[in-house]
């Protein structure tokens, strides 16, 4: 029985780390993306305020 809790903990802790480096490599993702969104930004157009002076 304690054979079996020590494979079961093994496991838990196995699957944490593969978790864990999963979530790590989505939230950088993200953030490149909002990075790369933020920094792309389209210049507004004043052709009506050009027009109306």
């Amino acid at each position: 029985m304690l054979k079996g809790l020590i494979i079961c903990f093994a496991v838990l802790f196995a699957q944490l780390a593969v978790l864990h480096v999963i979530d790590t490599r989505l939230y950088n993702s993200s953030q490149d993306a909002r990075q790369t969104a933020v920094t792309k930004t389209t210049p507004l157009k004043d052709d009506e305020e050009d027009v109306q002076s």
